[in-house]
């Protein structure tokens, strides 16, 4: 994946759902209100997978599309999706180790798949909407993003990415300093929600204003 110097430069860009930073994976990830062992974290009570990997530092991601651990997991859920192709369960995880993979467009055929029987999660919601912009379906990525920020509006992922796409990919300032006011005013609301240091995003903003 091509990556645009201007965005790597960053701290704190692209996120998943509690998951290190997508783009820009050597920053160091925010911190997560709650552990999990599952970095997207997405669907509780689903089962283990054999062979799953314990989280990289910091919640930041150890994803390639080569990991062993990853392609076992992929094949255990190919194994289980036989069975019941319609588990919401499953295709969400096969969705994440996709995601993980940096597969994006078979990331975001699961993704649609479990939101075809399910679509109440913001974490799905978000996920999918990484999957879209790196994609370069920016438009549908904040589509997404909106949609999690409607349904959980602490969800400062969801709001943090529409800052991202905004500004970088689509050169909506405005945009952009919308979503950033509104990401402000819930770090200032909700400082246990750990929102990273919002500092460069508004020094881009800044320097591109005529």
């Amino acid at each position: 994946m091509v990556r645009n110097p201007l965005i790597t430069a960053i701290a704190g860009l692209l996120v998943g759902f509690f998951v290190g930073f997508v783009v820009g994976q050597g920053q160091p990830a925010a911190p997560a209100p709650q552990a999990a062992a599952d970095p997207h974290a997405g669907v509780p009570g689903a089962p283990p997978l054999t062979g799953a990997q314990n989280p990289p530092p910091d919640g930041g991601r150890t994803a390639a599309t080569g990991n062993p651990q990853l392609m076992e997991q992929a094949r255990e859920l190919d194994r289980l999706l036989a069975q019941d192709a319609n588990n919401y369960a499953h295709l969400v995880q096969m969705g994440n180790v996709q995601y993980d993979m940096q597969n994006y467009p078979k990331a975001a055929d699961y993704y649609e798949k479990a939101r075809a029987i399910k679509d109440d999660s913001p974490d799905v919601m978000t996920d999918l909407g990484v999957c879209y912009r790196e994609m370069r379906k920016s438009e549908k990525a904040i589509e997404l993003f909106d949609m999690a920020a409607d349904a959980a509006p602490e969800h400062w992922q969801s709001r943090y990415n529409a800052v991202v796409v905004r500004l970088f990919d689509m050169s909506d300032l405005g945009g952009a300093q919308g979503e950033l006011d509104k990401l402000q005013r819930l770090r200032k609301e909700r400082p246990d929600l750990g929102i990273p240091d919002l500092s460069g995003l508004e020094q881009e903003i800044a320097k591109r204003k005529p």
